[in-house]
Protein backbone atom coordinates (compact mmCIF):
# COMPACT_ATOMS: atom_id res chain seq x y z
CA UNK A 1 0.00 0.00 0.00
CA UNK A 2 1.48 3.75 -0.86
CA UNK A 3 2.29 5.81 2.20
CA UNK A 4 2.94 9.42 1.95
CA UNK A 5 5.68 10.47 3.72
CA UNK A 6 6.93 14.10 4.76
CA UNK A 7 10.29 15.55 4.17
CA UNK A 8 11.58 18.36 6.09
CA UNK A 9 14.80 19.74 5.18
CA UNK A 10 17.17 21.18 8.15
CA UNK A 11 16.98 25.57 8.50
CA UNK A 12 20.25 27.12 8.68
CA UNK A 13 21.84 27.49 11.78
CA UNK A 14 20.84 31.38 11.69
CA UNK A 15 17.63 30.22 10.89
CA UNK A 16 17.19 27.14 13.54
CA UNK A 17 16.24 28.97 16.47
CA UNK A 18 14.12 31.80 14.94
CA UNK A 19 10.32 31.19 16.31
CA UNK A 20 7.84 33.05 14.27
CA UNK A 21 4.11 32.22 15.45
CA UNK A 22 5.41 31.24 18.68
CA UNK A 23 7.08 28.24 17.10
CA UNK A 24 10.22 27.37 14.99
CA UNK A 25 9.84 27.17 11.48
CA UNK A 26 10.62 22.96 11.58
CA UNK A 27 7.93 22.44 14.14
CA UNK A 28 4.78 24.73 11.60
CA UNK A 29 5.89 22.10 9.27
CA UNK A 30 5.55 19.01 10.83
CA UNK A 31 2.54 20.42 12.68
CA UNK A 32 1.31 21.64 9.29
CA UNK A 33 1.83 18.22 7.38
CA UNK A 34 0.48 16.30 10.53
CA UNK A 35 -3.18 18.55 9.84
CA UNK A 36 -2.92 17.21 6.58
CA UNK A 37 -3.06 13.83 7.44
CA UNK A 38 1.01 12.70 7.31
CA UNK A 39 2.23 11.35 10.63
CA UNK A 40 5.35 9.60 9.33
CA UNK A 41 7.74 12.85 8.65
CA UNK A 42 11.52 12.51 8.67
CA UNK A 43 13.97 15.94 9.19
CA UNK A 44 17.33 15.30 7.15
CA UNK A 45 20.53 16.56 7.87
CA UNK A 46 19.52 19.09 10.93
CA UNK A 47 22.17 21.66 12.15
CA UNK A 48 23.33 21.67 15.42
CA UNK A 49 20.62 23.20 18.07
CA UNK A 50 17.88 22.30 15.84
CA UNK A 51 15.09 21.75 17.67
CA UNK A 52 13.68 18.27 16.61
CA UNK A 53 9.90 18.10 16.67
CA UNK A 54 7.79 15.53 18.99
CA UNK A 55 7.00 12.72 16.02
CA UNK A 56 9.54 13.20 13.51
CA UNK A 57 12.32 11.38 13.20
CA UNK A 58 15.85 13.06 12.49
CA UNK A 59 17.89 11.34 9.69
CA UNK A 60 20.81 11.96 7.12
CA UNK A 61 20.33 12.44 3.40
CA UNK A 62 22.13 9.06 3.37
CA UNK A 63 20.14 6.88 5.32
CA UNK A 64 16.65 8.21 3.72
CA UNK A 65 16.77 4.68 1.12
CA UNK A 66 16.22 3.09 3.91
CA UNK A 67 13.23 4.73 5.31
CA UNK A 68 11.29 5.81 2.09
CA UNK A 69 10.45 3.04 -0.13
CA UNK A 70 10.09 2.86 -3.96
CA UNK A 71 6.22 3.06 -3.91
CA UNK A 72 6.21 5.70 -1.47
CA UNK A 73 4.88 9.23 -1.85
CA UNK A 74 7.07 11.44 -0.97
CA UNK A 75 6.20 15.47 0.09
CA UNK A 76 8.93 17.54 0.83
CA UNK A 77 8.82 21.10 1.90
CA UNK A 78 12.40 23.11 1.33
CA UNK A 79 13.87 24.49 4.49
CA UNK A 80 13.20 27.34 6.46
CA UNK A 81 10.01 27.91 4.55
CA UNK A 82 6.36 29.43 6.59
CA UNK A 83 4.39 27.93 3.95
CA UNK A 84 0.43 28.78 3.59
CA UNK A 85 -1.80 25.51 4.21
CA UNK A 86 -3.57 26.34 0.92
CA UNK A 87 0.07 25.40 -0.94
CA UNK A 88 0.50 22.58 1.20
CA UNK A 89 -3.42 21.21 0.34
CA UNK A 90 -2.90 21.89 -3.39
CA UNK A 91 0.20 20.10 -3.39
CA UNK A 92 -1.01 17.24 -1.59
CA UNK A 93 -4.09 17.32 -4.08
CA UNK A 94 -2.19 16.59 -6.71
CA UNK A 95 -2.39 13.17 -8.42
CA UNK A 96 1.53 12.84 -9.15
CA UNK A 97 4.50 14.14 -9.30
CA UNK A 98 3.55 18.18 -8.00
CA UNK A 99 5.95 21.01 -7.84
CA UNK A 100 5.11 24.83 -6.63
CA UNK A 101 6.34 27.68 -8.31
CA UNK A 102 6.48 31.19 -9.01
CA UNK A 103 6.75 33.60 -11.35
CA UNK A 104 10.06 35.17 -11.35
CA UNK A 105 8.82 37.73 -12.95
CA UNK A 106 5.71 39.18 -10.95
CA UNK A 107 6.16 41.44 -8.59
CA UNK A 108 7.37 40.19 -4.77
CA UNK A 109 7.44 36.91 -6.09
CA UNK A 110 8.57 34.26 -3.58
CA UNK A 111 11.16 31.30 -4.00
CA UNK A 112 13.81 29.32 -2.85
CA UNK A 113 15.74 28.44 -5.85
CA UNK A 114 15.24 29.78 -9.42
CA UNK A 115 14.74 27.57 -11.68
CA UNK A 116 14.78 29.71 -15.83
CA UNK A 117 14.40 33.05 -16.35
CA UNK A 118 10.88 32.94 -15.28
CA UNK A 119 10.61 30.57 -12.42
CA UNK A 120 11.22 30.19 -9.10
CA UNK A 121 10.46 27.24 -7.14
CA UNK A 122 8.58 28.21 -4.26
CA UNK A 123 9.20 25.40 -1.57
CA UNK A 124 7.18 22.05 -1.60
CA UNK A 125 6.91 19.25 -3.97
CA UNK A 126 5.67 16.06 -4.16
CA UNK A 127 7.53 12.66 -5.50
CA UNK A 128 7.92 9.65 -6.79
CA UNK A 129 9.77 7.42 -3.76
CA UNK A 130 11.68 5.92 -6.38
CA UNK A 131 12.92 9.45 -7.22
CA UNK A 132 13.99 9.85 -3.88
CA UNK A 133 15.57 7.09 -2.91
CA UNK A 134 17.63 6.93 -6.35
CA UNK A 135 18.98 11.06 -6.20
CA UNK A 136 19.32 10.07 -2.01
CA UNK A 137 21.29 6.98 -3.08
CA UNK A 138 23.74 8.96 -5.65
CA UNK A 139 23.89 12.45 -4.42
CA UNK A 140 27.39 12.45 -3.37
CA UNK A 141 28.47 16.29 -1.83
CA UNK A 142 25.03 17.53 -3.88
CA UNK A 143 22.72 19.32 -2.30
CA UNK A 144 19.91 17.25 -1.90
CA UNK A 145 16.88 19.52 -1.99
CA UNK A 146 17.84 21.14 -4.78
CA UNK A 147 19.05 18.06 -6.58
CA UNK A 148 15.08 16.69 -5.91
CA UNK A 149 14.05 20.22 -6.89
CA UNK A 150 15.55 19.81 -10.38
CA UNK A 151 14.51 16.38 -11.03
CA UNK A 152 11.02 17.60 -10.36
CA UNK A 153 11.51 20.39 -12.50
CA UNK A 154 13.14 18.21 -15.19
CA UNK A 155 10.18 15.83 -14.86
CA UNK A 156 7.66 16.19 -17.98
CA UNK A 157 5.04 14.43 -15.73
CA UNK A 158 5.26 16.93 -12.71
CA UNK A 159 2.44 19.05 -12.54
CA UNK A 160 3.80 22.55 -12.25
CA UNK A 161 1.18 24.44 -9.19
CA UNK A 162 1.53 28.53 -9.51
CA UNK A 163 1.72 29.63 -6.06
CA UNK A 164 0.18 32.78 -7.23
CA UNK A 165 -2.98 30.89 -8.97
CA UNK A 166 -3.98 29.58 -5.63
CA UNK A 167 -7.48 31.21 -4.42
CA UNK A 168 -7.67 33.88 -1.84
CA UNK A 169 -11.01 32.40 -0.48
CA UNK A 170 -9.97 30.73 2.51
CA UNK A 171 -13.32 28.65 3.63
CA UNK A 172 -12.30 28.22 7.58
CA UNK A 173 -11.58 32.25 8.22
CA UNK A 174 -14.47 32.64 5.64
CA UNK A 175 -12.64 35.55 4.00
CA UNK A 176 -10.07 36.75 1.07
CA UNK A 177 -6.52 35.91 3.01
CA UNK A 178 -3.52 37.16 1.09
CA UNK A 179 -1.18 33.83 0.79
CA UNK A 180 1.49 33.56 3.24
CA UNK A 181 4.99 32.99 2.37
CA UNK A 182 8.12 33.63 4.10
CA UNK A 183 11.60 32.50 4.90
CA UNK A 184 12.80 34.34 7.68
CA UNK A 185 16.79 34.85 8.03
CA UNK A 186 16.60 36.92 11.85
CA UNK A 187 14.92 37.57 14.50
CA UNK A 188 13.27 40.71 12.67
CA UNK A 189 12.51 38.73 10.02
CA UNK A 190 11.49 36.22 12.35
CA UNK A 191 8.81 38.71 14.08
CA UNK A 192 7.45 40.03 10.49
CA UNK A 193 6.22 36.83 9.78
CA UNK A 194 4.46 36.96 13.05
CA UNK A 195 2.92 39.78 12.30
CA UNK A 196 1.23 38.19 9.28
CA UNK A 197 0.38 34.88 10.64
CA UNK A 198 -1.25 36.74 13.17
CA UNK A 199 -2.67 38.78 10.68
CA UNK A 200 -4.04 35.77 8.77
CA UNK A 201 -5.54 33.92 11.54
CA UNK A 202 -8.22 36.99 12.02
CA UNK A 203 -11.71 35.04 10.65
CA UNK A 204 -14.57 36.91 8.09
CA UNK A 205 -17.81 37.43 8.14
CA UNK A 206 -18.50 38.54 11.99
CA UNK A 207 -20.43 40.79 13.68
CA UNK A 208 -19.68 44.54 14.17
CA UNK A 209 -18.11 44.26 17.56
CA UNK A 210 -16.14 40.83 16.31
CA UNK A 211 -14.94 42.48 13.38
CA UNK A 212 -14.33 46.47 14.56
CA UNK A 213 -13.93 46.73 18.24
CA UNK A 214 -12.24 42.90 19.40
CA UNK A 215 -8.89 42.33 16.76
CA UNK A 216 -6.74 44.57 18.33
CA UNK A 217 -6.79 43.12 21.85
CA UNK A 218 -6.88 39.70 20.08
CA UNK A 219 -4.00 40.20 18.18
CA UNK A 220 -1.95 41.52 20.98
CA UNK A 221 -3.13 38.83 23.21
CA UNK A 222 -2.14 35.91 20.86
CA UNK A 223 1.26 37.56 19.96
CA UNK A 224 1.70 37.25 23.75
CA UNK A 225 0.56 34.22 24.27
CA UNK A 226 1.96 32.32 21.37
CA UNK A 227 6.08 32.28 22.22
CA UNK A 228 4.49 30.40 25.78
CA UNK A 229 3.53 27.26 26.96
CA UNK A 230 -0.41 28.50 27.37
CA UNK A 231 -2.57 26.22 24.93
CA UNK A 232 -5.69 27.69 22.97
CA UNK A 233 -7.94 24.99 25.50
CA UNK A 234 -6.33 26.88 28.64
CA UNK A 235 -7.52 30.12 26.90
CA UNK A 236 -11.10 28.32 26.44
CA UNK A 237 -11.16 27.41 30.10
CA UNK A 238 -9.87 30.86 31.64
CA UNK A 239 -12.97 32.83 29.17
CA UNK A 240 -15.07 30.21 30.72
CA UNK A 241 -14.23 31.10 34.24
CA UNK A 242 -14.95 34.38 33.18
CA UNK A 243 -17.85 33.40 31.43
CA UNK A 244 -19.28 31.79 34.51
CA UNK A 245 -18.56 35.01 37.22
CA UNK A 246 -20.25 36.99 34.53
CA UNK A 247 -23.19 35.21 35.05
CA UNK A 248 -23.25 34.77 39.00
CA UNK A 249 -22.65 38.60 38.80
CA UNK A 250 -26.35 39.48 37.03
CA UNK A 251 -27.77 36.78 39.15
CA UNK A 252 -26.62 38.54 42.37
CA UNK A 253 -27.95 42.00 40.67
CA UNK A 254 -23.92 43.24 39.84
CA UNK A 255 -25.32 44.31 36.75
CA UNK A 256 -22.12 46.41 35.96
CA UNK A 257 -19.57 43.84 36.64
CA UNK A 258 -21.70 41.01 34.94
CA UNK A 259 -21.98 43.02 31.71
CA UNK A 260 -18.04 43.95 31.87
CA UNK A 261 -16.75 40.13 32.61
CA UNK A 262 -19.27 39.86 29.93
CA UNK A 263 -17.97 42.55 27.10
CA UNK A 264 -14.29 41.19 27.72
CA UNK A 265 -15.30 37.28 26.92
CA UNK A 266 -16.28 38.64 23.51
CA UNK A 267 -11.91 38.96 22.29
CA UNK A 268 -11.28 36.45 24.57
CA UNK A 269 -13.13 33.89 22.68
CA UNK A 270 -11.16 34.96 19.59
CA UNK A 271 -8.15 34.41 21.20
CA UNK A 272 -8.12 30.84 21.30
CA UNK A 273 -8.88 30.38 17.68
CA UNK A 274 -6.74 33.08 16.55
CA UNK A 275 -4.07 31.21 18.38
CA UNK A 276 -4.60 27.78 17.34
CA UNK A 277 -4.73 28.84 13.67
CA UNK A 278 -1.99 30.82 14.26
CA UNK A 279 0.42 27.78 15.93
CA UNK A 280 -1.45 25.24 14.47
CA UNK A 281 -2.41 23.54 17.35
CA UNK A 282 -5.65 22.58 17.23
CA UNK A 283 -8.06 20.02 19.34
CA UNK A 284 -10.26 17.69 18.72
CA UNK A 285 -12.06 19.54 21.69
CA UNK A 286 -12.48 22.50 19.76
CA UNK A 287 -15.89 22.55 18.25
CA UNK A 288 -17.19 22.25 21.89
CA UNK A 289 -16.16 25.53 22.30
CA UNK A 290 -19.12 26.79 20.40
CA UNK A 291 -21.15 24.96 22.61
CA UNK A 292 -19.95 25.93 25.73
CA UNK A 293 -19.92 29.72 24.77
CA UNK A 294 -24.10 29.34 23.25
CA UNK A 295 -24.64 27.98 27.44
CA UNK A 296 -22.78 30.66 28.96
CA UNK A 297 -24.52 33.08 26.86
CA UNK A 298 -27.86 32.16 27.58
CA UNK A 299 -27.22 31.30 31.35
CA UNK A 300 -26.23 34.97 31.73
CA UNK A 301 -29.87 35.58 30.23
CA UNK A 302 -31.67 33.66 32.83
CA UNK A 303 -29.40 34.99 35.65
CA UNK A 304 -30.58 38.48 34.43
CA UNK A 305 -33.78 37.20 34.55
CA UNK A 306 -33.33 35.87 37.64
CA UNK A 307 -32.10 39.06 38.99
CA UNK A 308 -35.26 41.45 37.45
CA UNK A 309 -37.79 38.79 39.19
CA UNK A 310 -36.40 38.72 42.54
CA UNK A 311 -36.51 42.77 42.86
CA UNK A 312 -40.06 42.61 40.78
CA UNK A 313 -41.87 39.46 42.11
CA UNK A 314 -42.95 39.11 38.03
CA UNK A 315 -42.15 36.03 36.28
CA UNK A 316 -42.19 38.55 32.79
CA UNK A 317 -38.08 38.80 32.91
CA UNK A 318 -38.28 35.47 32.43
CA UNK A 319 -40.85 35.49 29.36
CA UNK A 320 -38.49 38.37 28.09
CA UNK A 321 -35.27 35.92 28.76
CA UNK A 322 -37.19 33.22 26.17
CA UNK A 323 -37.53 35.44 23.60
CA UNK A 324 -34.21 36.32 23.70
CA UNK A 325 -32.88 32.67 23.62
CA UNK A 326 -35.77 30.36 21.60
CA UNK A 327 -35.24 32.63 18.57
CA UNK A 328 -31.26 32.70 18.95
CA UNK A 329 -31.32 28.64 19.57
CA UNK A 330 -33.87 27.79 16.49
CA UNK A 331 -31.44 30.41 14.24
CA UNK A 332 -28.10 28.46 15.45
CA UNK A 333 -30.07 25.19 14.82
CA UNK A 334 -30.85 25.95 11.38
CA UNK A 335 -27.51 27.37 10.57
CA UNK A 336 -25.72 24.24 11.63
CA UNK A 337 -28.26 22.25 9.64
CA UNK A 338 -27.38 24.89 6.44
CA UNK A 339 -23.68 24.03 6.91
CA UNK A 340 -23.63 20.23 7.45
CA UNK A 341 -26.44 19.76 4.21
CA UNK A 342 -24.49 22.34 2.28
CA UNK A 343 -21.20 23.16 3.18
CA UNK A 344 -21.54 26.52 3.40
CA UNK A 345 -21.92 28.52 6.56
CA UNK A 346 -25.10 30.42 5.92
CA UNK A 347 -23.86 33.69 7.30
CA UNK A 348 -21.43 33.47 4.60
CA UNK A 349 -23.40 31.82 1.82
CA UNK A 350 -23.85 35.27 -0.35
CA UNK A 351 -23.19 38.97 -0.20
CA UNK A 352 -26.54 39.67 1.94
CA UNK A 353 -26.15 37.53 4.12
CA UNK A 354 -22.69 38.69 5.01
CA UNK A 355 -24.26 42.64 5.44
CA UNK A 356 -27.08 40.57 7.73
CA UNK A 357 -24.19 38.87 10.10
CA UNK A 358 -22.65 42.32 10.47
CA UNK A 359 -25.74 43.35 12.48
CA UNK A 360 -27.19 40.35 13.40
CA UNK A 361 -28.58 39.23 17.02
CA UNK A 362 -25.30 37.54 18.79
CA UNK A 363 -23.76 37.75 21.67
CA UNK A 364 -21.87 40.57 21.22
CA UNK A 365 -24.71 42.72 19.39
CA UNK A 366 -26.97 41.80 22.40
CA UNK A 367 -24.15 42.81 25.21
CA UNK A 368 -23.41 46.09 22.95
CA UNK A 369 -27.02 46.92 22.17
CA UNK A 370 -27.24 46.66 26.33
CA UNK A 371 -24.48 48.80 27.24
CA UNK A 372 -26.08 52.54 26.31
CA UNK A 373 -29.15 51.78 28.06
CA UNK A 374 -27.21 51.09 31.22
CA UNK A 375 -25.11 53.90 30.87
CA UNK A 376 -28.28 55.86 31.53
CA UNK A 377 -29.97 53.29 34.57
CA UNK A 378 -32.54 51.99 31.78
CA UNK A 379 -31.29 48.30 32.80
CA UNK A 380 -35.10 46.67 32.29
CA UNK A 381 -35.33 48.71 29.29
CA UNK A 382 -32.19 47.79 27.68
CA UNK A 383 -33.30 43.31 28.63
CA UNK A 384 -36.45 44.08 26.43
CA UNK A 385 -34.95 45.90 23.52
CA UNK A 386 -32.41 42.25 23.33
CA UNK A 387 -35.08 40.42 22.87
CA UNK A 388 -36.85 42.47 20.67
CA UNK A 389 -33.40 42.66 18.71
CA UNK A 390 -32.95 38.81 18.76
CA UNK A 391 -36.86 38.13 17.63
CA UNK A 392 -36.23 40.79 14.49
CA UNK A 393 -33.06 39.03 13.50
CA UNK A 394 -34.02 35.93 13.79
CA UNK A 395 -36.63 36.35 11.71
CA UNK A 396 -34.83 38.11 8.76
CA UNK A 397 -32.27 34.93 9.41
CA UNK A 398 -35.33 32.86 8.94
CA UNK A 399 -36.10 34.58 5.46
CA UNK A 400 -32.60 33.71 4.35
CA UNK A 401 -32.10 30.40 5.36
CA UNK A 402 -35.02 29.54 2.84
CA UNK A 403 -34.04 31.28 0.37
CA UNK A 404 -30.56 30.14 0.74
CA UNK A 405 -32.16 26.50 0.97
CA UNK A 406 -34.34 26.80 -2.30
CA UNK A 407 -32.03 27.86 -4.50
CA UNK A 408 -29.27 25.02 -3.22
CA UNK A 409 -31.83 22.21 -4.12
CA UNK A 410 -32.51 23.93 -6.97
CA UNK A 411 -29.47 23.63 -7.83
CA UNK A 412 -28.55 20.45 -6.82
CA UNK A 413 -31.38 18.47 -7.48
CA UNK A 414 -33.39 17.82 -10.71
CA UNK A 415 -36.73 16.73 -8.86
CA UNK A 416 -36.18 19.59 -6.04
CA UNK A 417 -36.23 22.03 -8.86
CA UNK A 418 -39.20 20.32 -10.82
CA UNK A 419 -41.50 20.41 -7.65
CA UNK A 420 -40.40 24.31 -7.07
CA UNK A 421 -41.64 24.58 -10.74
CA UNK A 422 -44.81 22.83 -10.37
CA UNK A 423 -45.78 24.35 -6.66
CA UNK A 424 -45.08 27.95 -7.84
CA UNK A 425 -47.39 30.44 -6.74
CA UNK A 426 -48.48 32.04 -9.96
CA UNK A 427 -49.47 35.34 -8.60
CA UNK A 428 -46.15 36.13 -7.81
CA UNK A 429 -43.01 36.76 -10.28
CA UNK A 430 -40.19 35.06 -10.77
CA UNK A 431 -37.42 35.44 -8.20
CA UNK A 432 -34.21 35.10 -7.70
CA UNK A 433 -32.32 34.98 -4.50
Amino acid sequence: MMRTVGLLFSPLEHQAMLVAGGIGVLERQARQLRRAGIDELYAVDLVPLTPVPAGVKAITAAALPGHVSAEDRVVIIAAGVILDERAIAAVLAATGPALLVADAARPGAVGVERLDAATFAAGMMALPGKIVRGTAATIGEWDLGSTLIRAAWLDPATQRIDFASLPLYAPARRRDVALIWAQPQSPDEARAATDILVSAAQKGCLDWPARFIHPWPEDMLVKLLAPTRITPNMVTLGTGIIGIAAGFAFGFGYLWLGLVLALITGPLDGVDGKLARTRVEFSKWGDLEHLVDKLLEYGWYLAIAWHFTSVSGSALPFAIAGFIILPAIAEAVQGEFFRRLTGVQLDDAGAAERRIRLIAGRRNTFLWTWLPFAIFGLWFEGFVAMAVYSVFTTGVAQWRFYKRLSAYGRAHGDRIAANYRATAYTFLPPTGL
